[in-house]
């Protein structure tokens, strides 16, 4: 008996060994690392603001929902593929089918996505049950064709560095916090994400120290926000915080633009996928900066920016 339990044990550990090695084997040919930011060419000069959050609903609407999409060639540049997604997961949805179509068709030299970096695993053992989110997607793509990948995304550190030039760093360490918290914590209390969370957002250039503990950001809550719920279980973005929050989807959006912008002067077929809202927003600026025709509401009153000589080369 005692034999025969040996030999079932060694049995089982030699299927769980095999087990592991195949499962570090399909992941080591279905990963992806993380894709580095794409270097924010600020001397570039955007020529008309954003659209406005009515603005981007009338596009919307007019558009018939999503996708919204950007599909330009540029003379003596390059093209411009700029796929407004839903957020999605689902494997069944009909975008996942229409995003690969087209990426095939477009045959991109440069692949960006929505999002900071961030590892991804994908394939026959994940996708067909769990999906993929739009940034693993074109991962995906991009590995598979040896497309340059680059975030969308401005760094962290820039992103903290212009907001901190319109708002106290106390107050973009909150918003930076609560951003990410309030998402994970679903609103249920849970002061060890809340520990956790503040010390990594807090550990930037210029706001460290701002909101050192737990305490602290009581003190904080309770002196700016002494009518709103505990920040422990809100969600949402009371008085400043929402103010903060639409100047970083500005600076956000102004980077993404400058990014496609540029790429596209230097003759890449770029390939970007983000949210509607994104491409919506920035519609107006990629443009005019890019020599097309307008869209249907956009402003009159600016100068078409013309490449320089040395951004086509």
């Amino acid at each position: 008996m005692k034999r025969r339990t040996k030999t079932v044990l060694k049995g089982f550990a030699l299927v769980v060994f095999m087990v592991a090695i195949g499962l570090a084997a399909y992941t080591k040919l279905h990963f992806s690392p993380a894709a580095p930011t794409y270097p924010d060419d600020k001397s570039i000069e955007l020529p008309h603001r954003l659209r406005t959050a009515d603005e981007h609903d009338r596009a919307r609407e007019l558009n018939g929902g999503n996708p919204y999409i950007l599909a330009f060639d540029v003379r003596d540049g390059g093209s411009l593929l700029y796929y407004g997604a839903s957020h999605t997961s689902d494997p069944k949805d009909p975008q996942v089918a229409d995003i690969s179509t087209r990426w095939k068709a477009f045959n991109p030299t440069v692949a960006l996505y929505e999002g900071r970096r961030r590892n991804f695993v994908f394939g026959a053992l994940i996708e067909p049950f769990a999906g993929l989110p739009e940034p693993a997607l074109v991962h995906k793509l991009a590995r598979r064709d040896n497309v340059s990948l680059y975030s969308l995304e401005p760094s962290y550190n820039d992103e903290v560095a212009q907001l901190i030039d319109e708002f106290s760093a106390e107050r973009v360490a909150l918003y930076f916090f609560m951003r990410v918290y309030s998402s994970e914590a679903g609103g249920v209390a849970n002061e060890a994400l809340a520990t956790d969370l503040l010390a990594k957002r807090t550990d930037v250039d210029g706001l460290r120290g701002s909101i050192p503990s737990l305490d602290a950001l009581d003190r904080v809550w309770q002196r700016d926000f002494p009518d709103a719920e505990d920040w422990r279980t809100l969600r949402g973005e009371p008085g400043y915080l929402a103010e903060i929050s639409h100047a970083s989807r500005r600076i956000r959006g102004e980077h993404m633009a400058r990014i496609l912008i540029d790429l596209v002067r230097k003759g890449e077929r770029v390939f970007a996928l983000v949210g509607s809202g994104h491409v919506i927003r920035q519609e107006w600026n990629l443009r005019t900066a890019l020599n097309q025709e307008p869209a249907w509401d956009q402003p009159v009153d600016s100068t078409v920016v013309q490449p320089s000589t040395d951004a086509l080369h």
